[in-house]
């Protein structure tokens, strides 16, 4: 048997795709399976790099170059884009098609639906498997539950990310509300707008790319858009402040605000953004508000997914 990713990633339509999808890969190749990916990403060097290294068996920019077998493939595939019509992704061409699915996601036909987040409540089309929930989220391996507590602590660690591309310049947003906030903190910033480094000394300007999993360790307050990113650090257990860039991201927004499992700070409207500074300050300046959200976090995500996952997938 063989698994072919088919996700793609750019600057305009950011790393969620790829990410999720990858990490599913990740666990399939842990167990010894041939993965192939096919699938656009040059222009996100640091996802770049992670595809590179991951293990894949073949890497394929060009999906008219790869030829899929009908009897052994199996087809995990994540996309908006794509039309239902293409002809890489019928049915026909794969031993079985699983799909990544969300509100936004065209009518694929699959044998196995997967919708990552919190509501388990996904209706299935024409009969298909769906798992949804938080049993059924894939992360990569290397994110771990945080320990950081505001018990004891000398200066606040936050982190700010737009997650892998920031197409719609969160983090500038963020750094703006932030930086007028008289309070004795510490924010990473992970941006390629390098720019922003003339911030005062309490920020530190840090690429985007893998450095993330080795802060997010120790953060204590992260700032986030409400896409796939979000869904990680809620996993970690960290208070998590988060913004709406993109229709897509509503529905993540809504469901982790009114969980209370994350704090809404403001949608990006109109080519702009408008942050709620007042949650903003709150999330800085309450530590009682943090520990309520990581209390909400607590137990919800096991960090499992994939490998639940990865389990329906072989039995298909």
């Amino acid at each position: 048997m063989r698994y072919v990713l088919r996700a793609d990633a750019s600057q305009s339509i950011g790393s969620g795709h790829v990410m999720r999808s990858t990490a599913i890969a990740e666990e399939l190749i842990t167990r010894g399976k041939e993965v192939v990916f096919v699938g656009e990403f040059s222009d996100v060097p640091w996802l770049a790099l992670r595809i590179n290294t991951l293990g894949f068996s073949a890497i394929f920019n060009d999906a008219a170059s790869f030829n899929a077998n009908s009897k052994t493939d199996v087809l995990i595939l994540d996309s908006y884009t794509l039309s239902i019509d293409d002809e890489f992704i019928q049915q026909r061409n794969w031993k079985a098609v699983v799909t990544i699915i969300d509100e936004f996601t065209p009518g694929y036909l699959a044998d196995l639906m997967i919708h990552p987040g919190l509501s388990v409540d996904w209706k299935p089309v024409s009969g298909t498997k769906v798992l949804a929930g938080p049993n059924y989220i894939p992360f990569r391996k290397s994110i771990k539950k945080n320990n950081a507590s505001d018990h004891n602590i000398g200066v606040l660690e936050i982190l700010v990310t737009g997650g892998g591309t920031d197409t719609f310049n969160f983090v500038e947003a963020i750094c703006a509300a932030l930086k007028k906030i008289t309070y004795d903190y510490r924010a990473r910033i992970f941006t390629n707008n390098f720019e922003l480094a003339e911030l005062d000394s309490r920020f530190a300007v840090v690429p985007i790319g893998s450095e993330l999993d080795v802060f997010a360790k120790s953060a204590m307050l992260i700032f986030t858009t409400a896409s796939t990113t979000s869904l990680e650090f809620v996993a970690r257990e960290v208070a998590v402040g988060i913004g709406c860039a993109v229709n897509n991201q509503e529905a993540y927004y809504e469901t982790l605000s009114s969980a209370g499992v994350a704090y809404p700070i403001g949608r990006f409207i109109q080519s702009n953004w408008e942050i709620n500074e007042k949650n903003v300050v709150q999330l800085v300046q309450s530590s009682e508000l943090r520990e309520s959200l990581r209390k909400n976090c607590a137990n919800l995500i096991d960090l499992e997914g994939a490998s639940r996952i990865a389990d329906e997938i072989l039995n298909l």
